[in-house]
């Protein structure tokens, strides 16, 4: 038994209107046809029966009725009325000739049934209605005259369209519910897989996948955005276990020092500088703490995309100009040269303070994590279709199976957990491309770190 809910799928009712279309079209053709090759037909015999009517009524005029008599005699001997229907009465009414018994006298055209008396065979081979199409006329003595023909190849041809029509609308009706079943069933089938698989995922097995059929259609692309939606959802709540576990590991650590220090002055503090001292040092781990805390709430409103809100036409060739010239004395207090490349103007679409803070981090990461000596470049590469910011350096660089670790929230390399900060920098730099549409590429600088974000120049 066919579920209800295959009739009211989508497709089911889409194959169902497109074949009332069809089929409209279809009877439109049928009609068409029925009533052109009915017309023809009509014709050809109305075009036959008033030669014979005119050429009998010109004989009676010039040959007299004698003619004409003669004449319908000679047709009518042909077997099975092949040659027409024939009536000729005198002006007194009394038949003359035909094979017909009698006929109303009435001038013009007439389409009746065999229903007045006929001494004439009709062929009956043919299952199909007779009729006699036919014409009177009256003479210029007073006689009469009609002549007809059997109609019935107008009639067969008729009943044939109609039959014809009757069979293709019901064989035509009878694919189509049954494409829409199919095609019904098809989409059910695929639908069910995709509530299956939602379900699932909501119980908690994020890895499972909608299943994609290779057809490329609508429901294909559907399903494929769908697993792009579980992916990303996915690589979501996995960041999110990484960064709940980096904040308890990470977090931890200040906190308890703090927890110590004011403890220990609580109890073992015996002057006011001691009990200052203590009370400094819990505010600067206090103020560390906020930082990060700060850092984290900024990438989190960068990720939610409401800055896009704001993004309009920005200059990256003046906006580098301020970081150089705000840079070059911090790279020279620490023993380090900056070199600085980029086109007179450049401009991209994006949000001007999120871009500055992007490269900022990039290059306070490239001084910040590089020994003394070493060359750190600020380049602008672009092209028709994009413009890249560029930072490298000449130092130690970083393991390539490292690259994308330290774009996780609070990952630092071993070598980085002397220095100062939290393992946030190069996270937010990686939030502020992924809202521009971008990415951060970290490449080998041979030696050393080049780190590439490449902005669409819309």
């Amino acid at each position: 038994m066919l579920s209800s809910r295959l009739f009211r799928t989508i497709s089911f009712q889409l194959t169902a209107f497109y074949c009332l279309i069809f089929a409209v079209g279809f009877l439109s053709l049928l009609l068409i046809t029925y009533l052109t090759t009915t017309t023809a037909l009509r014709s050809q015999i109305q075009t036959e029966v008033l030669d014979q009517l005119r050429t009998m009524t010109t004989e009676a005029e010039t040959d007299g009725i004698t003619t004409v008599v003669e004449d319908i005699i000679e047709k009518t001997a042909v077997a099975n009325n092949s040659a027409g229907f024939y009536f000729l009465s005198g002006p007194d009414g009394q038949k003359l000739a035909g094979n017909l018994d009698a006929v109303v006298p009435t001038v013009g055209w007439r389409e009746t049934g065999l229903n007045f008396p006929t001494a004439a065979k009709v062929d009956t081979t043919l299952d199909v209605d007779h009729q006699i199409w036919g014409q009177g006329n009256r003479l210029s003595d007073g006689s009469f005259l009609f002549v007809g023909k059997d109609a019935r190849h107008v009639l067969a041809a008729q009943e044939e369209i109609v039959s014809s029509a009757a069979w293709s609308s019901g064989i035509a009706f009878l694919l189509a519910v049954l494409a829409s079943i199919y095609a019904s069933r098809g989409f059910l089938r695929r639908i069910d897989n995709i509530n299956q698989t939602s379900l699932t995922i909501m119980d908690g097995n994020l890895s499972q996948r909608i299943p994609v059929s290779g057809t490329a259609d609508e429901l294909d692309k559907l399903s494929a955005n769908l697993n792009r939606l579980f992916d990303s959802n996915q690589s979501l709540m996995e960041s999110l276990k990484q960064v709940s576990s980096n904040i308890a590991h990470d977090l931890r650590t200040p906190l308890s020092r703090m927890q110590q220090g004011l403890e220990t002055a609580r109890s073992c503090a015996k002057t006011k500088q001691e009990l200052t001292t203590a009370i400094d040092a819990a505010v600067v781990e206090s103020d560390q703490l906020l930082a990060t805390f700060a850092a984290l709430l900024r990438i989190a409103q960068i990720e939610s995309g409401t800055r896009k809100a704001g993004f309009k036409q920005v200059d990256l060739s003046k906006m580098f100009d301020r970081i150089a010239t705000a840079y070059q004395a911090v790279a020279e207090d620490q023993h380090k040269v900056l070199v600085t490349s980029w086109p007179s103007v450049c401009m991209v679409t994006g949000d001007e303070e999120l871009l500055l803070q992007m490269t900022v981090n990039l290059l306070e990461n490239a001084i910040r994590h590089t020994p003394a000596g070493t060359q750190i470049g600020l380049a602008l590469a672009q092209t028709k279709s994009d413009a890249s910011i560029i930072v490298s350096d000449s130092g130690p660089g970083i393991p390539v199976d490292q690259c994308q670790k330290v774009l996780e929230h609070f990952y630092r390399l071993d070598a980085s957990r002397t220095t100062e900060g939290n393992g946030l920098g190069l996270a937010l730099v990686s939030a502020i491309a992924k809202l521009h549409g971008s990415q951060v590429v970290l490449e080998d600088n041979q030696p050393g770190l080049r780190a590439r974000v490449s902005l669409l120049r819309r």
